[in-house]
């Protein structure tokens, strides 16, 4: 239920998604540039699947460079896949795009198959991202390789403060908004699980400014994500809530520019290498149980 309302929600917002994801237009074109860096793009590379693909913003800058080879672009959203096609024009007729949610379609998929796994502003979303990282490990084959861009733990950090000040100031039982993100050595230790090898993990980050809180969550809306809490409800209750926070979040955060937004950016690199075990240890649900989110 919880993955068709993001459907639904990043579908509607497919027309106005690249005017308000600036951070995400950036991650793609650095994840671009370091898959350049990384793994130069020549006929060895004969199938990529790009998980996530949005309304085409990283599979327009690698479309191109892959060549000849098989590109898969893949996404939970109807809107976002029609958007992508639009965009790519004539190229894309070299794309398949595929509507599907990832933790479910790797496992109905051969094994050892993918030469390249590419994924931008989309693992936040994974409900589970450490079987979904065993997935990904089985599409690749020997030597095949995973890069992909994601938001770290520190990101909308200002926003969490101001609603953990509202909450209190309401005596109120707080709650977590929007989106728990994995840490970068909690992606490592998946990572490592699943039997990939060579990890490389780069984090920054991006701050940006808006004119007032009311403005960056429209900015928030407008590409299809969400602040609010898990059970969700209207109402004069969380009318109040929300102003409480924005006046914390003005009050604690505001200045000349408006007030900040930072984002945490993680860039992941893997391969998988023939003969590799895979490491024993805590999964990512023990982490969050010990945490106390689950």
């Amino acid at each position: 239920m919880w993955k068709a309302a993001v459907s639904r929600r990043f579908s509607e917002k497919a027309d106005t998604y690249d005017r308000y994801a600036l951070v995400q237009r950036e991650m793609a074109a650095e994840l671009a540039a370091a898959l350049e860096a990384e793994m130069p793009l020549t006929n060895e590379v004969r199938r990529v699947v790009e998980v996530g693909c949005g309304t085409g913003g990283l599979t327009s800058l690698l479309r191109d460079r892959c060549g000849s080879a098989e590109y898969l672009a893949l996404d939970i959203a109807p809107g976002m896949l029609e958007a992508a096609r639009r965009r790519l024009g004539p190229t894309g007729r070299t794309c398949r795009f595929v509507l599907a949610d990832v933790e479910e379609w790797i496992w109905k998929q051969a094994e050892q198959w993918a030469d390249l796994i590419v994924s931008s502003a989309c693992f936040q979303w994974l409900r589970q991202p450490e079987r979904t990282a065993e997935g990904l490990y089985r599409l690749l084959r020997p030597g095949g390789s995973l890069l992909f861009a994601t938001f770290g733990p520190r990101t909308f950090w200002e926003l969490h403060d101001s609603f953990s000040s509202a909450y209190r100031n309401l005596r109120r039982e707080p709650q977590r908004h929007g989106l728990s993100f994995c840490t970068p050595d909690e992606w490592r230790a998946m990572l490592d699980r699943a039997g990939f090898a060579g990890v490389r993990i780069r984090t920054r980050e991006v701050r940006l400014h808006y004119p007032d809180v009311r403005s960056f969550l429209h900015a928030v809306k407008g590409i299809g994500a969400s602040t609010g809490p898990a059970s969700d409800s209207a109402g004069l209750g969380q009318r109040r809530l929300l102003t409480e926070m924005m006046e914390a979040y003005r009050s604690r955060f505001g200045g000349a520019e408006g007030i900040p937004v930072t984002y945490e950016l993680v860039y992941v690199a893997a391969e998988r290498q023939e003969g590799r075990e895979k490491s024993v240890g805590p999964n990512r649900q023990d982490i969050l149980r010990k945490k106390g989110i689950v």
